[in-house]
């Protein structure tokens, strides 16, 4: 055989249409392979940890997922909230952490250096405002970035047991805090010694009352006060401001407001250290208003199906510009040590399209995070008042969420047990936050 004027042997022949052949052997397969990637997608196994949701609960999403994206296996565990925060940071120390994490709502100035931000191929900064609420955008953008994406919200809301409210003559709850006033002098009644016989509200104290820091929080910013400087490099809820001629402390003015409520000097005095946990008082019929988030209400119904439960906004301050309300949640977002962040994001982004998500929130019964779901649930009967607070949810940057809550508990303590005054309390805290800001 001659090939370019060169004689070939039989055997040389031979040999180069064998090579021929398994290049284009090789050619093929690679070619199939690279269309099949394109047509199923990323492949591998994700690690999913999350808290609230049993495996059972995702697996029908994952299902759904893994028809659009074969060659995807995603492994749900379910973690301890008591232990997850400290299980998750071990974990990524270890190279050993999942490709899918829980992500608090305060956990981005903490914890923000361990996830991957949202590639803007996949949402846009313009397309996650129009989605999510406010609140949203406050706690998961970061130097327009998106580092984690919410399935649902929480906001607080009141309950109050309706037969104690109709004995005492109550029709409505209270709009604004001088009619909560006003019910709680109704509903709380003492004994000749001052002891209390009929308990009002759980509010008042720290230990005792669940998310006592959150209320009070959310107390100050109803009023006016701004809870870090514009700078970000220290605290300013003690700071006094000018209310036209007059000079204000609203920080001061709320702490003094919430521990009044566990004065037995005042008349408003409804509570006080020696009484149960809040939601477990509230359970067994002896206290008529907890303020709490949705996440309580599934228990309540469960452990006292026959109290008549009414839930109702937390009151605003008399005459408010606007409505404040206050969120406390979880999102979901991707570390950066993930070797499959491309599918994990995927996975997250098609978990908040509208109709996958409303699946989700109606099945686990919980608040919604897009708008358009929101404005559904805004006529349920359970999560009306939750999708509403949600919409005008604040909260407030914290660079370390668990330390800062123990600081206002102390300040709390510190003027129900230790006779501190309000301003004093206030500036000790705003010191320690400011501390713990600049380390």
């Amino acid at each position: 055989m001659k090939i370019f004027n060169l004689e070939l042997t039989r055997e040389q022949t031979r040999l180069i249409v064998i090579i021929i052949g398994v290049i284009l052997v090789f050619g093929l397969v690679v070619v199939g392979f690279i269309y099949s990637r394109r047509a199923t997608g990323p492949s591998g196994i994700l690690e999913f940890w999350g808290l609230y949701d049993d495996a059972a609960t995702w697996q029908p999403f994952i299902s759904a997922f893994n028809k659009e994206h074969r060659g995807v296996t995603i492994r749900y565990t379910q973690m301890n909230p008591e232990t997850y925060e400290r299980d998750l940071l071990d974990a990524l120390a270890a190279g050993r952490g999942p490709d899918i994490m829980m992500f608090h709502s305060s956990w981005l100035p903490k914890h923000g250096n361990k996830i991957s931000p949202l590639p803007e191929s996949m949402m846009t900064m313009r397309q996650f405002q129009e989605t999510f609420p406010d609140v949203a955008f406050t706690n998961f953008v970061s130097q327009n970035r998106i580092f984690a994406l919410p399935l649902w919200t929480d906001a607080l809301a009141m309950y109050y047991n309706k037969d104690l409210f109709n004995i005492a003559g109550i029709a409505t709850p209270p709009a604004n805090w001088d009619e909560f006033v006003q019910n709680v002098v109704k509903l709380s009644t003492k004994d000749r010694f001052g002891n209390l016989t009929k308990v009002a509200s759980a509010l008042g104290t720290s230990s005792n009352v669940n998310n006592a820091s959150d209320l009070l929080s959310l107390i100050m910013l109803q009023v006016g006060a701004r809870m870090i400087s514009d700078d970000g490099d220290r605290a300013a809820f003690d700071q006094t401001i000018a209310v036209e001629t007059a000079k204000f402390n609203p920080g001061a003015t709320a702490l003094r407001f919430y521990t009044d409520f566990s004065n037995p000097k005042l008349p408003v005095y409804t509570w006080n250290a020696s009484q149960p946990n809040s939601l477990e008082a509230f359970i067994q019929g002896k206290v008529a208003v907890v303020f709490d988030y949705n996440s309580a209400r599934s228990q309540i119904k469960q452990r006292s199906p026959n109290l008549r439960l009414g839930i109702a906004p937390v009151p605003q301050p008399k005459n408010a510009e606007k409505v404040v309300n206050y969120s406390n949640f979880w999102a979901y977002s991707v570390p950066t040590a993930s070797q499959n962040s491309e599918v994990a994001w995927q996975f997250l982004v098609y978990m908040t399209q509208k109709d996958i998500e409303r699946a989700y929130v109606d099945y686990v019964e919980r608040v919604a995070s897009r708008r358009d779901i929101l404005q559904i649930q805004q006529n349920s009967p359970d999560l009306g008042v939750f999708a509403d607070a949600i919409l005008s949810a604040v909260n407030w940057y914290q660079v370390d969420s668990k330390e800062i809550d123990k600081i206002f508990r102390d300040m709390i303590d510190e003027v129900v047990l230790g006779g501190a005054k309000p301003d004093d309390a206030i500036g000790n805290a705003a010191d320690k936050v400011s501390l713990l800001m600049s380390r």
